[in-house]
């Protein structure tokens, strides 16, 4: 197949600015081998010729930084690269300061002389002092101005400012197009505040994973800027001159010790937070001194979500008189701008379109709306909540489905390549079409009807081919025992089932789409959700999303039957279907809901 030279051109680009192959594959929807046979057939790899180990570092590094929605895999590849920046420019320094003083000493200066013995000396001083941890006294403060100068969008200038402006700062509410930047941003934030002014900082987030992303950005920032490591696993406790200055707190939504804390307040994601009203009564008591900020930040999910009314200033006025009650002006063309409501919040919205035009060059518009349906690009990118009174699973009855998996889930490693070991687990698939996602779901099977049908594992992926599809589904045979494979094969999908069929991948599925097959997969998940045997962790926000989107429909000749709207080719919910998918392993592991046995659970038979 001949490629375009504008694709070859964009090929080009991405390699050079350290994508991986199969990234850029991905990307542009071309075949590693093609991206392969370029970088070789046009000697890209000479364009990176004279770069250094650490130019090549930073280019990765830069890569990295500006990609918002991390894998864990990214996450962990960034703090290796800021790992090897700092010991690279460490290095660096180190080898230009002894060429410096070798060049003094061999012209004869006494002071490099004198020098070089005071350094011998220092490193025989057998009974020195070990520096204290997290140590922040030797920071130059004024970098961080710098910093932000040169590295924010006019947004995040904005929410700064607030921050410092006595009027404004108490409390921000903040409603975002996804992957503008606001999690790095807020706690780059923290932690400037953390080192100037020494008050403590807490991060609220609706599971542990999502918590560890605030301090993962907070370390990463640190290394590359400051040269500092900081250590600390649910807190962060910095130090100067020998001193505790200030703790940096990070803590899921279910930390029962979470209202001992107290400082400044970072709550994320709040319209996908289980048990919201709760939260609330927590969050004051963290920040209810005065001097405390409290910044409420998130993408759009429920107008039936708690949060909403918070958010709309419906709370505020519940069970006050007509004359106290207090007019909020949700208007876009007032939030847009930033405004401070009568009920003492300073409410901000920024789209995607906001971004770009604040600044942000990280989205192509035209390619958004053409990947996503207008329905879904107003959610996720136009900051539009979903009216999901008459979907099929609402939000309040998803929330009781959520759990923070890393610490109820204590039988799942999810750090390690294969996260339960050989438990029998099933793969539902959705296939990529002409503009949706493809999605890939790993479900935990029950051994018995006391276990729930656990989420494990979701994957997206845009524009790819079968053979690509069907890839990554073989590179999920090698993490999991799969007992079962249901993979659409409706259209296109029969394409991507034959491509694992090739692959020689056994317990594969064809599921072949009609009214009646989409009602028996979404009442048999129904089921499952309404009886509590179904859960999943509280950060996945997109499949949250995608369940809700699911709702109850008549085809042309009246028959009813389950999706999700569609406007044009884009389809919507992908990892909905895909959990439907995994879900029908029930029809043939009927030991899943079985009784558990006397002599113990139930084994699966698996054929």
């Amino acid at each position: 197949m001949a490629h375009s030279q504008f694709t070859i051109d964009n090929a080009r680009l991405l390699f050079i600015r350290a994508h991986k192959p199969s990234e850029i594959a991905a990307h542009l929807n071309v075949s590693e081998r093609t991206v392969f046979n370029w970088i070789e057939k046009f000697n890209w790899k000479e364009l990176l010729a004279y770069d250094t180990p650490l130019i090549e570092a930073s280019r990765r590094y830069s890569t990295l930084i500006h990609r918002e929605n991390k894998t864990k895999l990214e996450l962990e590849e960034l703090n290796r690269l800021t790992d090897i920046l700092c010991k690279l420019e460490s290095n660096e320094a180190k080898a230009k300061k002894l060429r410096a003083e070798a060049e003094a000493i061999e012209k004869g200066q006494p002071d490099a002389v004198a020098g070089a013995q005071s350094r011998a000396n220092r490193r025989n001083n057998k009974g020195r002092k070990a520096k204290p941890k997290n140590d922040i006294s030797e920071i130059d403060l004024s970098r961080f101005d710098t910093w932000a100068d040169e590295n924010l969008f006019e947004y995040q200038k904005l929410w700064r400012s607030v921050a410092h402006d006595p009027d404004l700062r108490r409390n921000r509410f903040i409603l975002k197009s996804r992957q503008i930047g606001a999690t790095y941003y807020f706690a780059w934030e923290a932690f400037e505040d953390a080192c100037k002014n020494g008050e403590n900082q807490i991060f609220l987030s609706a599971s542990k994973d999502q918590a560890r992303v605030f301090k993962a950005y907070i370390q990463a920032f640190a290394r590359s800027t400051f040269d500092i490591e900081l250590k600390g696993q649910d807190y962060i406790e910095l130090t100067k001159d020998g001193k505790t200055w200030a703790k940096l707190y990070f803590l899921s939504t279910n930390a029962n010790t979470a209202q001992s804390y107290t400082g400044h307040l970072y709550i994320d994601e709040v319209f996908w937070i289980q048990g919201y009203e709760k939260l609330q009564k927590v969050a004051s008591g963290m920040a209810a001194h005065k001097k405390w900020r409290r910044t409420y930040f998130s993408t759009p999910s429920s107008l039936q979500h708690p949060a909403y009314e918070h958010w709309s200033g419906e709370k505020f006025n519940k069970g006050r008189s007509k004359a106290q009650k207090v007019e909020i002006d949700l208007s876009d063309k007032t939030l847009k701008k930033g405004s401070l409501g009568g009920d003492k919040i300073w409410r901000h919205l920024v789209t995607v379109e906001d971004a770009e035009k604040a600044g942000c060059t990280l989205f192509d518009i035209a390619e958004l709306k053409a990947e996503y349906s207008k329905e879904d690009y107003a959610n996720l990118f136009g900051c539009k909540f979903i009216d999901d009174n008459d979907s099929v699973f609402p939000f309040t009855t998803l929330q009781k489905c959520m759990v923070d998996a890393y610490s109820a889930w204590t039988d799942v490693d999810f750090d390690s390549t294969s996260p339960v070991g050989n438990r029998p687990v099933a793969i539902g698939y959705d296939p990529s079409r002409v503009r949706d996602n493809a999605a890939l779901v790993v479900l935990l099977i029950p051994l018995h009807a006391g276990e729930k049908w656990r989420v494990i594992e979701t994957q997206q992926f845009k524009g790819v081919t079968s053979e690509y599809q069907a890839e990554r589904i073989k590179e999920a045979y090698s993490r999991y025992n799969v007992a079962w494979c249901g993979i659409d094969t409706t259209g296109i999908g029969h394409d991507t089932w034959q491509c694992c069929t090739e692959l020689g991948l056994s317990h594969l599925v064809p599921i072949y789409y009609s009214a009646l097959e989409k009602t028996d997969l979404v009442t048999r998940a129904k089921r499952l959700i309404d009886g509590g045997r179904f859960e999943y962790d509280m950060g996945n926000k997109e499949a949250t999303q995608s369940l809700m989107l699911i709702k109850q429909l008549t085809t042309p000749n009246g028959t009813l039957t389950y999706g999700a709207a569609r406007i044009g080719n884009a389809g919507h919910a992908d990892i909905a279907w895909a959990i439907f998918h995994a879900m029908k392993a029930e029809l043939q592991l009927p030991q899943s809901k079985r009784a558990e046995t006397a002599k113990g659970k139930t084994r699966l038979a698996i054929g």
